[in-house]
C-alpha cells in the first residue's frame, strides 16, 4: 500500500470493505476498500464466531503487522447476525413447557409468569443488542453479570434468541456454562413446583441428615 493510501485510511478510523480473496486453509486473504487491497488474517477478527468467505463485507481499521506491513485489524463482519432455525425454535419451545406449566401451580394469576418472562426477555434481548453494538464500536460493554442477572430473573428465553440472532456470547465457553446452569435451574425449579415441592423437601431432608450425622 502506498504511503498516501495508508494516510487516507488512517484519516478514517473504521473502514468497510469486501473480502476479495480468502484462503481458508491458510487463514488469510485480502480485503478490498476503495480499490485498495489490504492483507487480512483470521487472528485479527475480534470474535471468531465463524469462518469468513470471499465476498463478505467487513469493518476494519488499518494497522501494521509484526513485519511492518499494512493489514486489517479489529475486523468485524458487517452482517454478523444469524437466524433461529426450526430446530432452535423447537428446543426453546421444549424449554418453555415446564416454566409456563409451573405458573399454573403458583398462587398467582395465570398470566403473570408468561408476562414476566416476556418483559425480561425483551429487556435481555435489548441488552444483548446494545452490548453487541458497543463491542463493534469499542464503547462501554454491558457487564456479563448484568446479562446473567436479567436471564436469571426470567429473561433467559430472550438470551437464547439473541445469542442466535445476533451471534453474540454464543462462542464464549465460560459464559455459555453459566447460561446453561441458569436454564437448568429454571427447569428444576419448575419441575419442583409442579411436583408440589417434593424435590426441594427431599433435598432439605438429605441436608438435615448430613448435618445431624456430623453433629454426632
Amino acid at each position: 500500500m502506498a504511503q498516501d493510501d495508508f494516510q487516507r485510511f488512517q484519516s478514517h478510523a473504521i473502514q468497510v470493505g469486501k473480502i476479495a480473496q480468502w484462503d481458508d486453509s491458510k487463514g488469510f486473504g485480502w480485503v478490498e476498500c476503495g480499490g485498495i487491497r489490504v492483507f487480512l488474517h483470521i487472528k485479527d477478527f475480534n470474535r471468531r464466531q465463524r469462518r469468513p468467505v470471499a465476498g463478505e463485507e467487513v469493518r476494519f481499521v488499518v494497522g501494521i503487522d509484526a513485519k511492518g506491513r499494512s493489514c486489517a485489524k479489529r475486523v468485524e463482519f458487517v452482517k454478523s447476525g444469524g437466524r433461529m432455525t426450526l430446530g432452535s425454535w423447537m428446543i426453546l419451545a421444549c424449554l418453555m413447557v415446564l416454566p409456563l406449566l409451573a405458573g399454573l401451580f403458583l398462587p398467582v394469576p395465570p398470566w403473570l409468569v408468561p408476562a414476566i418472562m416476556v418483559v425480561f426477555s425483551a429487556i435481555t434481548y435489548g441488552l444483548y443488542s446494545h452490548d453487541k453494538q458497543q463491542a463493534v464500536s469499542g464503547g462501554w460493554r454491558v457487564p456479563e453479570s448484568s446479562l446473567h442477572l436479567v436471564e436469571l430473573l426470567g429473561g433467559w428465553p430472550g438470551a437464547f434468541v439473541a445469542q442466535r440472532r445476533l451471534r453474540h456470547k454464543c462462542s464464549k465457553a465460560n459464559y455459555q456454562a453459566v447460561f446453561f446452569c441458569i436454564v437448568v435451574v429454571f427447569q428444576l425449579a419448575a419441575a419442583d413446583v409442579i411436583c408440589r415441592y417434593r424435590m426441594s423437601c427431599w433435598a432439605m431432608e438429605q441436608v438435615g441428615k448430613v448435618i445431624r450425622e456430623q453433629g454426632r
